[in-house]
């Protein structure tokens, strides 16, 4: 469910991007995400600290960079490019990060690694028509995209059940504060289209949706499994990608897609 919602979150932001200027897409999403998750934090947690709340901000922080990177990529394309690639960086890093605090990946995890990198490669060969280019520059905004993400989860990973989806307020009060700041600094015009802002408006509470999932997921679940599950999201990004936009891959670009799938199912196996 994490990885789905998700995933139409975030192809919902990268069209709004397509409308919108990022900035302002952020703004809004990050602010109608903080309302939603501020009431749900109100009705559903069963206790409030404020080291939580803290590394929640700290892991908004990352999350937003991530955020900002991989929207920009989804507006300029191509999506079925982005997502996966981005999908294998926030899958990795939780998994790398719990290698260096002492866990031990089986050879399964590292199975899915090498395939990772493989599928990297696969869906970064563009055909001779493409519409939109696969660049190193492509890949690497969508690498430092994923990092974001991963990161995030591992901040989150660090705070007590009882107290979500406080952490989460916690991500979207930080985000939301810088980047009201930033608005009001560069007094930037924000759009009355209402087209544009039924996207926004999905984006940003799809997201804060899945990220509350994702806490409870980690109740039952380990970091690596949660993260790697959760980053399944280009599933829906990619499908929704070809029925709404058209998109098209190379049929070494599909492999690629599903090397990458396949990598991420192998990283929570080991």
């Amino acid at each position: 469910m994490t990885a789905v919602v998700y995933g139409t979150a975030d192809f919902s932001g990268g069209l709004a991007t397509r409308r919108e200027r990022l900035v302002v897409v952020m703004f809004g999403a990050h602010g109608i995400g903080l309302l939603g998750v501020l009431i749900a934090s109100l009705w559903l947690a069963d206790a409030f600290t404020w080291r939580d709340f803290g590394l929640g901000a700290a892991g908004g922080l990352c999350g937003l960079v991530g955020v900002l990177f991989f929207y920009r990529r989804l507006a300029l394309g191509p999506m079925q490019v982005v997502a996966p690639v981005s999908a294998v960086a926030a899958a990795t890093t939780p998994a790398l990060w719990g290698v260096v605090g002492g866990e031990r990946l089986g050879g399964l995890a590292w199975l899915g690694v090498a395939l990772a990198l493989l599928a990297i490669v696969m869906v970064s060969v563009s055909g001779e028509r493409a519409a939109v280019p696969v660049t190193t520059t492509v890949i690497a905004e969508s690498l430092i995209a994923g990092l974001g993400f991963g990161l995030f989860f591992v901040f989150l990973d660090a705070t007590e059940a009882a107290t979500a989806p406080w952490p989460v307020t916690g991500g979207r009060t930080a985000t939301f504060l810088l980047l009201t700041v930033y608005v009001l600094a560069r007094r930037e015009r924000i759009s009355s289209d209402l087209g544009g802002w039924g996207l926004i408006a999905m984006a940003g509470l799809g997201d804060a949706g899945a990220n509350v999932t994702f806490l409870w997921a980690l109740e039952t679940g380990d970091l690596v499994a949660v993260s790697v599950l959760s980053s399944l999201y280009p599933v829906s990004t990619v499908l929704l990608a070809r029925a709404v936009l058209g998109e098209r891959m190379t049929r070494l670009q599909v492999g690629g897609f599903v090397a990458a799938m396949t990598a991420t199912g192998l990283i929570a196996a080991g």
